[in-house]
């Protein structure tokens, strides 16, 4: 356990490293690796867990948990493999409550929606839930779940109490927006929050465009990632099996062109780099960032984007319906390698705006090592010993 008498800073989050169940935890690990490190004020991170016996054996591959018998903590769940002290809400709020409780600022790396489960769980009102935690330095938004949850009720029906729940999700993430003294918005376009941040992403395969036609699906399968317009392509879908069960479930859609490769974050690289698909469907609605298209790019496969993604970027193969995004599957098709490579070329020297990784430091840095009117900023690109 860390010494609560020193001073500290607390991190929150909901995923990291292989603890993940979507693509925060490729924030999360970015910021551990190269913003932590430059804090001034010792970091110490909370990961809030769906205290549910399937997540907690899940947790369990990674963490370690310890035992401490006498003491006014009597267990502590930790990732061992992080550099920064960390701790889980499992298998209760105790540990997690009390480092919150004495940390100097409290900064949240996205939006902790497993608070709302644990809310729900234990009756509390959505201000309740807020006052879990005390003031809000800073919080981190990767997507609006108004946005989100617009696109998910208009494609799939709920009953009233589902819907209600819904309703509390959105408005919980708004009362920490509200209440942050600082918001940071991680996508490529601009939002009305206090920073816009964007993700970073470094291309470092720079792979020649692949020839097949197969269309690729690397990403969760939530609803705005239009999965229904895979229905009649052959395609190859990395994500959880049980993902695309549900969409057969509400929608009826039998997926008989799909082939399922189960998401595992260890194999997200032979994924990509697989020679029979060359086409990623990257047509996702109110996409903030889109880790998975900068990744299929990199690795030599075309996308297809929504027609709103990086809007003012001149790219022919766009769509926003199922009929559209099939045309543009054909139109692709038609291309040869060459042609597809000078596509990727451009789209590589737009996106690499989004290549700064020290720029996006320092911006995050500004807002985490800033006292009063004073901002601390390292003078080197190494972390001080510190």
């Amino acid at each position: 356990m860390i010494d609560l008498s020193q001073e500290y800073d607390v991190y929150v989050t909901s995923e990291v490293k292989k603890y993940a169940h979507g693509g925060i935890s490729f924030w999360v690990d970015n910021w551990i690796s190269n913003v932590a490190p430059y804090l001034k004020t010792k970091p110490v991170l909370i990961v809030e867990g769906h205290q549910t016996h399937e997540w907690m054996n899940f947790a369990k591959q990674y963490v370690s948990v310890l035992h401490r018998p006498g003491t006014s903590w009597e267990w502590e769940w930790t990732y061992r493999e992080l550099p920064i002290p960390n701790y889980f809400s499992f298998p209760d709020r105790r540990t997690v409550d009390m480092v919150i409780k004495k940390c100097r600022k409290l900064h949240l790396l996205c939006y902790p929606i497993p608070l709302l489960h644990y809310g729900h769980d234990n009756k509390l009102n959505v201000q309740q839930m807020r006052d879990l935690y005390p003031k809000i330095d800073s919080i981190v938004i990767h997507s609006l779940e108004e946005k989100t949850l617009k696109v998910t009720q208009k494609t799939f029906e709920f009953n009233e109490q589902q819907l209600e729940y819904q309703q509390d999700s959105i408005d919980l993430q708004n009362k920490f927006i509200e209440d942050a003294d600082n918001t940071i918005w991680i996508g490529v376009n601009n939002t009305k929050l206090d920073f816009n941040i964007p993700n970073y992403y470094e291309f470092k395969h720079n792979l020649p465009a692949c020839e097949s036609n197969v269309v690729g699906f690397p990403s969760r399968s939530e609803a705005r990632k239009n999965l229904n317009y895979l229905e009649n392509i052959p395609s190859i879908a990395f994500t959880k099996p049980d993902n695309i069960e549900y969409w057969t479930r509400k929608l009826g859609i039998t997926f008989s062109n799909l082939q399922v490769v189960e998401y595992i974050r260890d194999e997200v690289n032979n994924f990509y780099s697989r020679s029979d698909w060359g086409i990623s469907h990257s047509c996702f609605e109110n996409e903030p960032f889109g880790y998975s298209i900068f990744q299929s790019i990199d690795y030599g496969k075309l996308p297809i984007l929504s027609n709103d993604w990086c809007g003012d970027m001149k790219y022919p193969f766009r769509a926003s319906t199922k009929k559209q995004f099939e045309i543009e599957v054909s139109n692709i098709s038609k291309l040869s390698v060459d042609e597809r490579n000078i596509y990727l070329g451009q789209l590589k020297e737009y996106l690499s705006e989004y290549s700064n990784l020290n720029k996006w430091r320092g911006d995050l840095l500004n807002i985490y090592n800033k006292d009063g009117n004073e901002v601390w900023l390292p003078t080197s690109i190494k972390p001080s010993n510190d």
